[in-house]
């Protein structure tokens, strides 16, 4: 049987994991909410093309994110999706 110290422990260890991450994600809105359209698919296409020369992204880890976004997208955000998945994937 835990205790309650452990308990209260573990859950202190989960919410202090989430702050960090919620704080994380915070730092990268705030970071591209003031940029237009143009700096941020400039944006985009530069951190898409260091990621792929790094190896961290191909063609099958964009397909998969397609994948997992598109059911929340309308079919014109789709389509949007599906233009940019193609050409970042193009991109060298």
């Amino acid at each position: 049987m835990r205790d309650f110290r452990s308990f209260s422990n573990e859950n202190k260890k989960i919410i202090d994991e989430n702050i960090d991450k919620a704080n994380e994600y915070s730092d990268m809105i705030n970071k591209y909410k003031d940029m237009d359209n143009n700096q941020l698919m400039s944006t985009l296409f530069s951190e898409a093309s260091k990621l792929k020369k790094e190896g961290k992204l191909d063609s099958a880890t964009l397909n998969s994110m397609q994948s997992t976004l598109a059911p929340f997208l309308n079919r014109e955000q789709q389509e949007y999706l599906s233009q940019l998945i193609k050409q970042i994937d193009e991109q060298k």
